[in-house]
């Protein structure tokens, strides 16, 4: 089981959220126990908080954290069209897909891991917390086609959202809500282990969001499920980042490294979408001349090769 999380942990962007701990007040949300029901459209909700996201005291903490991050040149939006050279590539590709982010303590220096992808399209499924207004729900599930459907362009593994059975749920909640949504999370995933039902349940503020990639028993099978968690407190910026960065990561890209660039996988937070940079990177991964359950060491040997023919495919 593989956990990724977008957290930050130095630099700028660790500075900038520890001035704004200092200087905000997040109220303590009620906790009661929630339930999953059917809406007209398919979406499960969860049920209500006292409070919406628009109006907590954690929603004004991101509000205030993405206008730093903006007024600083971060979360660009232009997709980082610069130049990039097969070496660069092959190298990113070698510390974000075969290294695992979960655990290290610091981004980029993941444990080594076989290579991870889905083998079966993936099915996402989208439910959202009854605190996230109807508009918002549209708008989101709006985004998450988007971005579904520029990761199938990207690495040419059939990506698209259902109604029906979903094997990669995308879940948008408030902080009382993700609390809370052990049971839920234990129905969409039975089996789930307790520690990455906790992981989600006790996920602090400072994690915006969090993907928990499940691979089948045989490596060979690759990834079979996964589920996203999108915080229903975010601003626009923030919430598009936290889209297009946990659902790449749940195809596979496990990993952050400082040295990649441009890219959305690395915790600096200079870029808020998917670039140019990782949409080859998805491209390489799902390329039939590797297979999950590689060795880093079996990639490694010809990673430089392929990073050279998807640069030349453009």
């Amino acid at each position: 089981m593989k956990l990724t999380c977008n957290t930050p942990r130095k630099g700028a962007l660790a500075h900038i959220v520890a001035t704004l701990t200092a200087i905000a007040v997040v109220v303590a949300l009620p906790a009661a126990a929630q339930t999953v029901t059917r809406s007209t459209t398919s979406a499960a909700d969860l049920a209500a908080t006292a409070q919406g996201p628009d109006r907590s005291q954690l929603g004004v903490y991101y509000r205030q954290l993405e206008q730093r991050l903006v007024s600083q040149g971060n979360l660009r939006q232009d997709r980082g069209a610069g130049a990039l050279d097969a070496a660069t590539l092959a190298r990113n590709f070698m510390a974000i897909a075969m290294r695992t982010e979960y655990g290290s303590g610091m981004s980029g220096s993941g444990s080594a891991a076989p290579l991870r992808r889905w083998e079966q399209p993936i099915r996402i499924g989208v439910r959202f917390g009854a605190s996230v207004p109807a508009a918002q729900q549209r708008s989101d599930q709006a985004a998450i086609t988007r971005v579904a459907q520029r990761l199938q362009r990207a690495s040419g593994h059939p990506v698209g959202l259902t109604n029906g059975a979903a094997n990669f749920h995308v879940l948008v909640l408030s902080d009382a809500e993700r609390a809370n949504a052990g049971p839920v999370l234990q129905q969409m995933v039975p089996g789930l282990s307790r520690n990455a039902t906790r992981a989600v349940t006790r996920m602090g503020r400072n994690t915006f969001c969090m993907v928990i990639a499940i691979p089948a028993a045989d490596p060979s099978q690759g990834i079979t499920r996964a589920i996203a968690i999108v915080r229903a407190e975010h601003p626009p910026l923030m919430r598009q980042s936290c889209m297009e960065e946990e659902l790449a990561q749940g195809m596979g890209l496990s990993n952050d490294s400082p040295a990649a660039r441009p890219s959305i996988f690395n915790d600096d937070e200079e870029f808020g979408v998917l670039t140019r940079h990782d949409e080859l990177l998805l491209r390489m991964l799902y390329d039939d001349s590797l297979r999950p359950g590689m060795s880093p060491g079996s990639v490694n040997q010809h990673i430089g090769q392929l990073a050279q023919a998807v640069l030349a495919r453009g």
